[in-house]
Protein backbone atom coordinates (compact mmCIF):
# COMPACT_ATOMS: atom_id res chain seq x y z
CA UNK A 1 0.00 0.00 0.00
CA UNK A 2 2.91 2.54 0.71
CA UNK A 3 4.24 1.73 -3.03
CA UNK A 4 4.90 4.18 -5.45
CA UNK A 5 3.07 3.02 -8.91
CA UNK A 6 3.83 5.04 -12.26
CA UNK A 7 1.38 4.39 -15.36
CA UNK A 8 3.14 4.90 -18.62
CA UNK A 9 6.99 4.07 -19.20
CA UNK A 10 7.83 6.65 -22.00
CA UNK A 11 9.72 9.81 -21.89
CA UNK A 12 8.75 10.78 -18.74
CA UNK A 13 7.69 8.00 -16.83
CA UNK A 14 11.28 6.19 -17.14
CA UNK A 15 12.85 9.61 -16.13
CA UNK A 16 11.06 9.49 -13.16
CA UNK A 17 11.36 5.75 -12.00
CA UNK A 18 15.06 5.46 -12.92
CA UNK A 19 15.54 9.11 -11.18
CA UNK A 20 13.83 7.87 -7.55
CA UNK A 21 15.90 4.73 -7.83
CA UNK A 22 19.43 5.69 -8.85
CA UNK A 23 18.86 8.97 -6.47
CA UNK A 24 17.96 6.31 -3.38
CA UNK A 25 14.62 8.48 -2.59
CA UNK A 26 13.16 4.68 -3.46
CA UNK A 27 13.93 1.15 -3.44
CA UNK A 28 13.03 -1.40 -6.59
CA UNK A 29 10.43 -3.24 -4.00
CA UNK A 30 8.79 0.16 -3.52
CA UNK A 31 8.13 0.71 -7.01
CA UNK A 32 5.35 -0.33 -9.10
CA UNK A 33 5.08 0.41 -12.99
CA UNK A 34 2.69 -0.62 -15.42
CA UNK A 35 2.85 0.29 -19.76
CA UNK A 36 0.59 -1.14 -22.26
CA UNK A 37 3.93 -1.34 -24.55
CA UNK A 38 5.66 -4.50 -24.17
CA UNK A 39 8.77 -2.76 -25.37
CA UNK A 40 8.63 -0.32 -22.70
CA UNK A 41 7.97 -3.20 -19.91
CA UNK A 42 10.92 -4.71 -20.85
CA UNK A 43 13.03 -2.16 -20.80
CA UNK A 44 12.43 -1.28 -17.52
CA UNK A 45 12.23 -4.98 -15.99
CA UNK A 46 15.97 -5.05 -17.72
CA UNK A 47 16.98 -1.29 -16.45
CA UNK A 48 15.84 -2.14 -12.24
CA UNK A 49 15.83 -6.44 -11.91
CA UNK A 50 13.40 -7.26 -9.59
CA UNK A 51 11.14 -3.92 -10.20
CA UNK A 52 7.10 -4.89 -10.14
CA UNK A 53 5.84 -4.72 -13.60
CA UNK A 54 1.79 -5.41 -13.60
CA UNK A 55 -0.59 -6.38 -16.27
CA UNK A 56 -3.20 -3.64 -15.91
CA UNK A 57 -3.60 -0.41 -14.75
CA UNK A 58 -5.85 -1.50 -12.26
CA UNK A 59 -3.91 -4.09 -10.39
CA UNK A 60 -0.80 -0.84 -9.96
CA UNK A 61 -3.71 1.21 -8.36
CA UNK A 62 -4.85 -1.42 -6.06
CA UNK A 63 -1.22 -1.82 -4.66
CA UNK A 64 -0.09 1.47 -4.49
CA UNK A 65 -0.96 4.23 -2.12
CA UNK A 66 0.69 6.59 -4.77
CA UNK A 67 -0.05 6.86 -8.32
CA UNK A 68 1.74 9.12 -10.85
CA UNK A 69 0.09 9.04 -14.09
CA UNK A 70 2.48 10.14 -16.67
CA UNK A 71 0.35 9.68 -20.21
CA UNK A 72 -0.52 11.45 -23.15
CA UNK A 73 -3.69 14.09 -22.05
CA UNK A 74 -5.76 12.14 -24.38
CA UNK A 75 -5.30 9.17 -22.53
CA UNK A 76 -6.01 10.65 -18.92
CA UNK A 77 -9.99 9.32 -19.07
CA UNK A 78 -9.70 6.04 -19.92
CA UNK A 79 -6.73 5.56 -17.28
CA UNK A 80 -9.01 7.01 -14.61
CA UNK A 81 -11.99 5.00 -15.72
CA UNK A 82 -9.66 1.80 -14.93
CA UNK A 83 -8.08 2.53 -11.55
CA UNK A 84 -11.28 5.48 -10.03
CA UNK A 85 -12.83 2.16 -8.83
CA UNK A 86 -10.60 0.20 -7.03
CA UNK A 87 -9.11 3.53 -5.48
CA UNK A 88 -10.05 4.81 -1.61
CA UNK A 89 -9.66 8.50 -0.90
CA UNK A 90 -6.90 8.00 1.06
CA UNK A 91 -5.05 7.42 -1.95
CA UNK A 92 -3.13 9.71 -3.95
CA UNK A 93 -3.03 10.61 -8.05
CA UNK A 94 -0.48 12.54 -9.20
CA UNK A 95 -0.80 13.43 -12.78
CA UNK A 96 2.09 14.51 -15.29
CA UNK A 97 -1.07 15.40 -17.85
CA UNK A 98 -0.53 18.82 -19.60
CA UNK A 99 -4.39 20.66 -20.10
CA UNK A 100 -5.99 18.48 -17.62
CA UNK A 101 -6.97 20.59 -14.89
CA UNK A 102 -7.26 19.76 -10.93
CA UNK A 103 -11.26 20.22 -11.81
CA UNK A 104 -11.79 17.20 -13.86
CA UNK A 105 -9.55 15.39 -11.67
CA UNK A 106 -11.05 16.25 -8.90
CA UNK A 107 -15.01 15.59 -10.52
CA UNK A 108 -13.31 11.99 -11.10
CA UNK A 109 -11.41 11.00 -7.98
CA UNK A 110 -13.09 12.29 -4.40
CA UNK A 111 -9.10 12.18 -2.94
CA UNK A 112 -6.09 14.08 -2.98
CA UNK A 113 -4.62 14.84 -6.21
CA UNK A 114 -1.57 16.77 -7.66
CA UNK A 115 -0.60 18.20 -10.74
CA UNK A 116 3.24 18.05 -11.65
CA UNK A 117 5.56 19.58 -14.53
CA UNK A 118 8.74 17.69 -14.44
CA UNK A 119 11.67 19.07 -16.91
CA UNK A 120 13.90 16.94 -19.43
CA UNK A 121 16.70 18.31 -17.54
CA UNK A 122 15.96 16.03 -14.80
CA UNK A 123 17.57 13.27 -16.11
CA UNK A 124 20.81 14.86 -15.31
CA UNK A 125 19.26 16.05 -11.34
CA UNK A 126 18.74 19.51 -12.74
CA UNK A 127 16.33 22.23 -13.60
CA UNK A 128 13.12 22.60 -11.86
CA UNK A 129 9.35 20.80 -11.17
CA UNK A 130 6.91 22.48 -10.69
CA UNK A 131 3.79 21.00 -8.56
CA UNK A 132 0.29 22.47 -7.79
CA UNK A 133 -1.53 20.52 -5.17
CA UNK A 134 -5.27 20.07 -5.04
CA UNK A 135 -7.85 20.76 -2.45
CA UNK A 136 -7.68 17.49 -0.51
CA UNK A 137 -4.01 17.20 -0.34
CA UNK A 138 -2.95 17.18 3.13
CA UNK A 139 0.55 17.94 4.51
CA UNK A 140 1.66 14.36 4.52
CA UNK A 141 0.84 13.90 1.09
CA UNK A 142 2.32 17.21 -0.58
CA UNK A 143 5.02 16.58 1.46
CA UNK A 144 5.97 13.26 0.12
CA UNK A 145 5.24 14.36 -3.12
CA UNK A 146 7.54 17.01 -3.13
CA UNK A 147 10.62 15.15 -1.27
CA UNK A 148 10.23 12.74 -3.96
CA UNK A 149 10.45 15.37 -6.73
CA UNK A 150 13.38 17.26 -4.97
CA UNK A 151 14.99 13.72 -5.40
CA UNK A 152 15.57 14.63 -9.18
CA UNK A 153 15.42 18.42 -9.11
CA UNK A 154 14.72 21.65 -7.72
CA UNK A 155 10.37 21.60 -6.84
CA UNK A 156 8.70 24.73 -6.79
CA UNK A 157 4.83 25.21 -5.67
CA UNK A 158 2.37 27.12 -8.33
CA UNK A 159 -0.71 28.20 -8.57
CA UNK A 160 -2.14 26.36 -11.35
CA UNK A 161 -3.60 29.47 -12.87
CA UNK A 162 0.41 30.15 -13.10
CA UNK A 163 0.71 26.90 -14.41
CA UNK A 164 0.96 27.17 -18.29
CA UNK A 165 3.35 30.04 -18.32
CA UNK A 166 5.48 28.72 -15.70
CA UNK A 167 5.73 25.34 -17.66
CA UNK A 168 6.91 27.60 -20.28
CA UNK A 169 9.68 28.55 -18.66
CA UNK A 170 10.73 25.13 -16.54
CA UNK A 171 9.37 22.53 -18.74
CA UNK A 172 9.26 23.69 -22.24
CA UNK A 173 12.14 26.53 -21.48
CA UNK A 174 15.37 23.51 -21.88
CA UNK A 175 14.07 23.43 -26.22
CA UNK A 176 13.69 27.03 -26.49
CA UNK A 177 16.95 27.72 -24.66
CA UNK A 178 18.41 25.09 -26.57
CA UNK A 179 17.46 26.61 -29.84
CA UNK A 180 19.11 29.66 -29.44
CA UNK A 181 22.02 28.10 -28.04
CA UNK A 182 21.89 26.58 -31.65
CA UNK A 183 21.02 29.94 -33.76
CA UNK A 184 23.99 31.85 -31.84
CA UNK A 185 26.42 29.05 -32.47
CA UNK A 186 25.06 29.71 -36.31
CA UNK A 187 25.48 33.80 -36.20
CA UNK A 188 29.44 32.54 -34.84
CA UNK A 189 29.79 30.22 -37.51
CA UNK A 190 28.59 32.37 -40.30
CA UNK A 191 30.31 35.34 -38.93
CA UNK A 192 34.06 33.85 -38.49
CA UNK A 193 35.85 30.50 -39.14
CA UNK A 194 34.80 28.46 -36.62
CA UNK A 195 33.29 25.27 -37.66
CA UNK A 196 29.48 24.55 -36.77
CA UNK A 197 30.81 21.96 -34.38
CA UNK A 198 33.48 24.61 -32.40
CA UNK A 199 30.69 27.47 -32.43
CA UNK A 200 28.25 25.00 -30.65
CA UNK A 201 30.60 24.03 -28.51
CA UNK A 202 31.33 27.53 -27.01
CA UNK A 203 27.97 28.54 -27.05
CA UNK A 204 27.08 25.76 -24.99
CA UNK A 205 29.75 26.09 -22.39
CA UNK A 206 28.50 29.53 -22.47
CA UNK A 207 25.22 29.23 -21.18
CA UNK A 208 26.09 26.91 -18.72
CA UNK A 209 28.60 28.96 -17.18
CA UNK A 210 26.36 32.07 -17.34
CA UNK A 211 23.41 30.05 -15.24
CA UNK A 212 25.92 28.84 -12.38
CA UNK A 213 27.65 32.36 -12.44
CA UNK A 214 23.70 33.67 -11.91
CA UNK A 215 23.27 31.17 -9.14
CA UNK A 216 25.87 30.81 -7.13
CA UNK A 217 26.78 34.77 -7.16
CA UNK A 218 22.80 35.98 -6.34
CA UNK A 219 23.56 38.48 -9.28
CA UNK A 220 20.85 39.48 -11.69
CA UNK A 221 20.82 39.79 -15.43
CA UNK A 222 21.27 43.44 -15.27
CA UNK A 223 24.03 42.86 -12.66
CA UNK A 224 26.13 40.83 -14.74
CA UNK A 225 25.29 43.01 -18.10
CA UNK A 226 26.79 45.97 -15.84
CA UNK A 227 29.92 44.25 -15.55
CA UNK A 228 30.62 42.60 -18.95
CA UNK A 229 29.11 45.62 -21.42
CA UNK A 230 31.20 48.90 -20.68
CA UNK A 231 30.28 51.88 -22.21
CA UNK A 232 31.73 51.79 -26.04
CA UNK A 233 32.42 47.51 -25.82
CA UNK A 234 31.68 45.11 -27.84
CA UNK A 235 29.02 43.68 -25.66
CA UNK A 236 27.49 46.80 -25.12
CA UNK A 237 26.58 47.21 -28.48
CA UNK A 238 25.35 43.29 -28.74
CA UNK A 239 23.45 43.51 -25.74
CA UNK A 240 21.50 47.08 -26.76
CA UNK A 241 20.79 45.51 -30.37
CA UNK A 242 18.99 42.51 -28.25
CA UNK A 243 17.49 44.49 -25.73
CA UNK A 244 15.93 46.31 -28.92
CA UNK A 245 14.91 43.26 -30.78
CA UNK A 246 13.74 40.52 -28.27
CA UNK A 247 11.18 41.69 -26.26
CA UNK A 248 8.65 41.88 -29.34
CA UNK A 249 9.97 38.21 -30.39
CA UNK A 250 9.61 36.49 -26.89
CA UNK A 251 5.92 38.10 -26.71
CA UNK A 252 5.12 36.69 -29.91
CA UNK A 253 6.72 33.15 -29.08
CA UNK A 254 4.87 33.11 -25.67
CA UNK A 255 1.64 34.36 -27.41
CA UNK A 256 1.67 31.37 -30.11
CA UNK A 257 2.43 28.97 -27.12
CA UNK A 258 -0.34 30.22 -25.08
CA UNK A 259 -2.50 29.95 -28.06
CA UNK A 260 -1.66 26.47 -28.84
CA UNK A 261 -1.89 25.69 -24.65
CA UNK A 262 -5.47 26.69 -25.08
CA UNK A 263 -6.20 24.70 -28.29
CA UNK A 264 -4.85 21.21 -26.84
CA UNK A 265 -6.78 21.56 -23.56
CA UNK A 266 -9.06 18.52 -22.55
CA UNK A 267 -11.81 18.99 -20.33
CA UNK A 268 -10.19 16.37 -18.27
CA UNK A 269 -12.42 13.52 -16.73
CA UNK A 270 -16.41 12.95 -17.84
CA UNK A 271 -17.95 10.73 -15.55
Amino acid sequence: MDCLGVIGYGQMGSMLVNGFLASGVLRVDEVVVSSKSQKSRDACAAAWPGISIVATNAELARRCRMVIIAVRPQEIAGILDEIVPVMDGGKHIVSLATGVGLEGLEAAFTGPVTRVVPTVTSRVGQGTTLICHGRQVGMDDALRVERLFSSISDVVLVEESNLPVATFLSSCGPGLLAAIIEELAGAASRAGGLSTDQALLLATRMVAATAAYLRETGETPPDLIRRVATSGGITKVGVQELQRRLPGTFDEVFAAMLEQHDALRVDGYRP
